[in-house]
């Protein structure tokens, strides 16, 4: 049985997996994530978690777009998988930002609570897999 040290490490490997699911898709994913800046994204999500809480963070996603919602998807999938130990927080696997308010919406502060506690947990494995960002050469 693995611990949830691995099993989060592997989910977040196999995010930033660019032959994955196809070597386009995963490309093109990865360019959606990276957002405007380049990887600021991923980075911002953390502070967003600890300040706002899993909800609102999932809403702000839902309406700011532009790679938020890729990542909070992420993490309602992830949440929702049974892992190799047969773990899951959630009761059921979310594919849209909605399904993923409805459940967390349907269950008790608990739930709500360690989903939380996990997904920043998660989002640290995400952020420190996240591919650098190129730094453009500075011109004199």
């Amino acid at each position: 049985m693995k611990n949830l040290e691995q099993i989060r490490a592997k989910h977040a490997l196999e995010f930033w997996d660019e032959n994955r699911p196809t070597p386009e898709e995963g490309r093109e994913r990865l360019k959606e994530v990276r957002g405007e800046n380049g990887g600021d994204v991923v980075r911002g999500l953390s502070s967003l978690l600890i300040n706002n809480g899993l909800l609102a963070t999932i809403a702000f996603a839902k309406e700011k777009g532009k790679g938020y919602d890729t990542f909070m998807r992420e993490i309602g999938g992830y949440l929702g998988s049974t892992g190799e130990g047969g773990r899951k927080l959630l009761p059921q696997t979310v594919a849209t930002l909605e399904g993923f308010v409805s459940v967390l919406t349907a269950h008790n502060s608990e739930v709500l609570q360690q989903s939380t506690a996990e997904a920043l947990a998660y989002l640290g494995y995400l952020k420190r897999f996240a591919q650098p960002k190129v730094k453009k050469p500075q011109s004199r």
